[in-house]
């Protein structure tokens, strides 16, 4: 595309940066998750560009993927595993009836510190923003957990942390809960309670707030 200067030459218009987003996935629901936010911010940009990293550790048998299930590989079976890891998320994205500008993902196997590979992927991609999820599950005061407190305070972009969705202000939710009414919580017995404000559509008879 050209535009035109004040002498009447044309020139060309720079390209439009890429937006570029990093997902740190480690092989968990919530690892899962936080590529699928991802892919969710990528859709709201034209041309982005998407990583997706997993840190493994290295084993005199081979790479310790990361998870519940201990996985030894070798090093080209547990890249291919990582890439199929994200190619299952695309296609369930898609399936959603989702639609991205996205032509390709970038698939990172690393071994080392979590926190410190995806600062340095970060930092050597330019991302524009970190998306992963924390597993801490303690109160306020350690909300973010140590991969996410150190990818928070040393990344060279914004960060976007997801947590668990069976917890409530820092605290578990119980595993069985009792009958409960429509709109009631177990843990908000002990906590402030909200109260409504309805507001009322405009009456057809006048032009005035039927309040």
């Amino acid at each position: 595309m050209t535009e035109t200067n004040s002498n009447g030459d044309n020139e060309a218009k720079p390209p439009r940066p890429q937006y570029k987003v990093l997902a740190a996935s480690d092989f968990s629901e919530l690892g899962d998750r936080a590529v699928l936010e991802a892919l969710r911010v990528c859709a709201a940009h034209i041309d982005p560009e998407l990583h997706v990293i997993t840190v493994a550790s290295e084993s005199s048998s081979g790479v310790r993927l990361p998870g519940s299930e201990t996985r030894l590989l070798p090093r080209k079976e547990a890249e291919e595993a990582s890439r199929a890891r994200v190619a299952q998320l695309v296609d369930a994205y898609f399936a959603g009836g989702n639609s991205i500008d996205l032509e390709k993902v970038a698939v990172h196997l690393t071994l080392g510190s979590p926190a410190e590979r995806i600062v340095a992927l970060a930092t050597a991609v330019d991302a524009d923003v970190i998306v992963l999820g924390t597993h801490e599950r303690h109160g306020m005061g350690h909300i973010l957990g140590s991969v996410a407190e150190h990818v928070v305070k040393h990344a060279p972009c914004g960060v976007f942390v997801i947590r668990p969705r069976d917890f409530l202000l820092g605290e578990k939710l119980p595993e069985v809960q009792p009958a409960l009414q429509p709109g009631e919580h177990p843990l908000l017995s002990s906590r402030e309670t909200p109260t409504y404000h309805y507001v009322h559509r405009m009456s057809r008879e006048s032009t005035r707030l039927v309040l």
